[in-house]
């Protein structure tokens, strides 16, 4: 057997001593109850703080967000499409009178059939934005889930608001198509803003045609008698407002064959032209043809002021100068004006096209720029990489009308 060392015990108080003595107690017995009071503790702390809570609080602001339930939400849906099916045919009302009456209807009255059809998209637009913001809501509680690998689709409009958008569009287009309907400047611009509101352009080439071919009316004829109009009036001219504004709208509906009709039918007619050239080249044509005539008068005026040589002669000598003057500072304004580039982004003018036709073709010229600068891509460095059925017809269109696309050596990096 082995022996153990004895030691020397050191010195321990008596209470040190006594703990360490004492017998030790198990730890669940200890841990036990403590939980247990404590769990008691804070759920009755907690009961009675929410039953004063709910004492507080008066009985109204509960009521303050009441949970929505599918058959509450449905009734309102319900309740919108009720109220736009009751508009609507309130406007086809007010359209169905216009089109049975038997005389000449006055301007007043088609616009105010045409504005109720305003105001009724413009209810229809809402609407279709206060459901695309819900579908947007959901659509992004439900992208949060990264497992699903299906995408979410777009959005598109309910069925029932797209066949309301689609009866509303055939009863302005039905108005202005009426034959005893004079197309005004005010009534081509009302319905433009109808058919861009509802994303509707397929029908503008064809009114913006009637708008300058449409046989109008005689005022007192019974029947009703029609004088066909000159297209080529600078009067029947589409307004430049309204071009844009439909081909903005098309180029938003994403229709290049719509767009591509509506520049010919407005912005290259020989009316866009002549209205062009009265808006803008009138007064200075004008002034430079008076210029003569003024330059002689202040050359006459200039020779009795001098004595160094006869007044025939100094008049002759100032009217030459005069005339010089003004002929190169008119050269150099004209060649600035009509062989600037800044403004152009895709489409350029070819070579060999003559300076009168560039600056007549200017608004043309942009549109069909705004709509390549739609179809391509949006970044600098990628242009010319295009490819596809429609870009090709666009190039080709482009080209027939002596323009060029993406001119290599007017591109980023090319100079």
């Amino acid at each position: 057997m082995s022996r153990r060392v004895l030691r020397p015990r050191a010195d321990v108080c008596h209470l040190c001593e006594f703990m360490t003595s004492r017998p030790s107690r198990p730890l669940p017995l200890l841990r036990h109850p403590l939980r247990k009071s404590t769990l008691s503790s804070r759920a009755f702390s907690t009961g009675r703080t929410l039953s004063q809570k709910s004492q507080n609080t008066p009985p109204k602001a509960k009521e303050t967000k009441p949970i929505v339930s599918p058959v509450s939400s449905s009734r309102i849906g319900d309740n919108t499409e009720a109220q736009l099916e009751k508009r609507l045919q309130d406007v086809r009302a007010t359209c169905n009178t216009l089109l049975m009456q038997k005389s000449i209807p006055s301007e007043g009255d088609i616009l105010l059939a045409l504005r109720q059809c305003k105001a009724t998209a413009d209810l229809l637009v809402m609407d279709q934005q206060n459901v695309s913001k819900k579908d947007g809501a959901a659509s992004a509680l439900l992208s949060l889930d990264e497992s699903s690998a299906k995408k979410i689709p777009v959005h598109k409009p309910p069925p029932t608001l797209q066949r309301l958008a689609d009866q509303l569009s055939n009863l302005a287009y039905s108005v202005v198509k009426f034959p005893p309907v004079f197309i005004s400047p005010e009534v081509l611009a009302l319905y433009t803003a109808i058919q861009s509101t509802l994303s509707k352009p397929e029908t503008f080439p064809e009114v913006f045609k009637l708008y300058a071919n449409k046989p109008f009316p005689k005022e007192g004829s019974d029947p009703i008698s029609y004088s066909k109009p000159n297209p080529n009036k600078s009067a029947n001219a589409v307004p430049l407002q309204v071009a844009d504004q439909a081909l903005q709208a098309a180029i938003d509906a994403k229709q290049l064959v719509v767009a591509m009709e509506i520049i010919e039918a407005s912005f290259t007619t020989k009316a866009a032209h002549r209205a062009k050239f009265i808006r803008k080249g009138l007064l200075p044509a004008t002034g430079l043809a008076v210029a003569p005539i003024a330059a002689y008068t202040v050359a006459s005026q200039l020779a009795l002021l001098q004595t160094t040589m006869d007044t025939a002669m100094a008049t002759n000598v100032a009217f030459v100068g005069i005339l010089a003057y003004v002929g190169f500072t008119a050269t150099v304004g004209v060649v600035a004006v009509t062989t600037a580039n800044d403004q152009m982004d895709r489409v350029t003018w070819a070579q060999g096209v003559p300076l009168r036709q560039r600056w007549m073709r200017e608004e043309e010229r942009s549109a069909i720029d705004k709509v390549a600068g739609a179809w391509g891509f949006r970044e600098a460095w990628r242009r010319g990489e295009e490819e596809g059925e429609d870009w090709d017809a666009l190039r080709e269109w482009i080209g027939r009308k002596s323009m060029m696309l993406d001119r290599v050596e007017l591109m980023e990096g090319m100079e």
